[in-house]
């Protein structure tokens, strides 16, 4: 049996984890992401990360933004 709790992996240097992170922003971007996903996709990161991270700062920042064509 695998216990995960008690594994710390430093994260600073691994680039999935910050892609991951990237493209659930831009999924949540999305022009045909309708409301009720980008609030669970919301409520999920912050369960996630916890309430010292701003999620919604972080999703909503302008990189991530999708331009319609």
């Amino acid at each position: 049996m695998i216990v995960f709790d008690t594994i710390k992996i430093d994260l600073k240097d691994i680039g999935l984890p910050r892609q991951c992170l990237e493209m659930v922003a831009r999924i949540y971007n999305h022009p045909n992401t309708n409301n009720h996903t980008k609030d669970y996709i919301r409520f999920e990161l912050q369960s996630m990360l916890g309430r010292d991270y701003d999620i919604k700062g972080f999703l909503d920042d302008p990189q991530f933004k999708i331009k319609n064509k």
